[in-house]
């Protein structure tokens, strides 16, 4: 993908009419995002935003030496962190609590759902391990409190969507312990992790306690596959296909891969995604749902009659994305859900210059691409 000069300006003229984030990458990390190209590619990505992160990260004293009295010394001064707080009755049903140590009580709450295979610390190089602490640490210096929740495997449809109504009505019941005010929540996916998202906003009648968020952003993933699926499929064509994870920075790197694999909750196979496409079809090679299946499944009446906030995200970079445009599946359900009215209408925008990991590996640096047009509807979301 080259860029002219005329066809910078003219993107960033566009920039309003098309929702485009309007901030920069950093040139020297845009022209080695280039390089990776229209792929999904953590390591890479990892390695290139890895030094704008602070010295210590999850490694830094972990695995945690029994005989030896825990470290004085916090691993992000001024922030406490609560790890791998159990949510349900999964082992895996775990999150993270990050909380600034001065400020308050009641401050808003953002809780991250990872994309991948859902580990809320990032595996696939050593690099990685520094992800998403970023985003736990964002949330405090913006005054919440961050939430990192851990994903797994289910065995039924809905499963994905239920660990998340699980783990929102423990933050619900135990979050102004933390300094957090339960009724100020808003709730962040990226990639896979939009598929179990979808499900808990689409089906608010599922859960114990119905949809306990304010709003909810769907970063580079489809949360209701039901509307366009075949613009979707049509969409997927990508020039640098040909591209492989960890072909720009010479690692053996790729969706299945763990070279920074963590032991216990916080880590299992990269590849053991779930929640992908929640509300179609049972995947390559399965048997087709039912038509009754399907409109059990579908997330998109839970979505019209819900109160929560919606953004819409993805990356320029992002598999699929042409001209620096939303995919048509996801116009098409803005526009499904504006037709209910402007307090309806979901927010979107495309991230100039991002990639899929970037978009989120860049919170907490000084690429604000990302993080700039997030925090203003954050606030904005009451």
């Amino acid at each position: 993908m080259h860029r002219t000069t005329h066809t910078r300006r003219l993107v960033a003229s566009l920039a309003v009419t098309v929702g485009l984030s309007q901030a920069q990458v950093p040139a020297d990390i845009e022209a080695q995002l280039m390089k990776i190209g229209q792929i999904v590619d953590p390591a890479c990505t990892a390695k290139l935003y890895r030094p704008l992160m602070p010295k210590n990260d999850f490694n830094t004293y972990w695995p945690p030496d029994a005989s030896a009295p825990v470290s004085k010394a916090a691993l992000y001064p001024g922030i406490t962190i609560t790890r791998d707080q159990s949510f349900g009755p999964d082992t895996k049903d775990v999150l993270d609590i990050f909380v600034a140590d001065k400020g308050g009580g009641n401050r808003p709450v953002l809780i991250y759902v990872p994309g991948g295979g859902g580990n809320k610390i990032e595996q696939q190089v050593r690099e990685s391990n520094a992800f998403y602490d970023n985003i736990g640490r964002w949330a405090t210096k913006n005054g919440m409190v961050g939430i990192l929740v851990q994903r797994h495997p289910g065995t039924k449809w809905d499963d994905g969507g239920r660990d998340i109504s699980l783990a929102v009505d423990w933050l619900h019941d135990n979050i102004a312990k933390y300094k957090g005010d339960p009724i100020r929540m808003i709730i962040w996916a990226h990639s896979a992790g939009n598929g179990p998202l979808g499900q808990y906003i689409g089906h608010a009648d599922r859960w114990k306690n119905g949809v306990q968020v304010k709003g909810a952003i769907f970063m580079s993933g489809n949360p209701v596959p039901t509307v366009g699926a075949a613009a979707e499929v049509a969409g997927r064509g990508n020039p640098q296909a040909a591209n492989t994870p960890g072909r720009a920075c010479g690692v053996d790197a790729n969706m299945g891969s763990n070279g920074g694999k963590i032991s216990g909750p916080s880590g299992q196979a990269a590849a053991a995604a779930f929640g992908l496409g929640a509300g179609g079809g049972r995947g390559p090679g399965r048997a087709q749902l039912t038509p009754e299946e399907r409109a059990e499944r579908d997330n998109l009446p839970g979505f019209k009659s819900s109160k929560v906030k919606i953004m819409f995200s993805y990356a320029e970079l992002d598999p699929g994305v042409t001209d620096a445009k939303m995919p048509s599946n996801i116009q098409m359900l803005h526009d499904e859900l504006c037709k209910l009215g402007a307090d309806h209408c979901p927010t979107m925008f495309v991230s100039k210059g991002e990639s899929h990991m970037s978009e989120v590996f860049s919170i907490d640096t000084n690429d604000k691409n990302v993080s700039s047009p997030v925090l203003a509807w954050v606030k904005k979301v009451k």
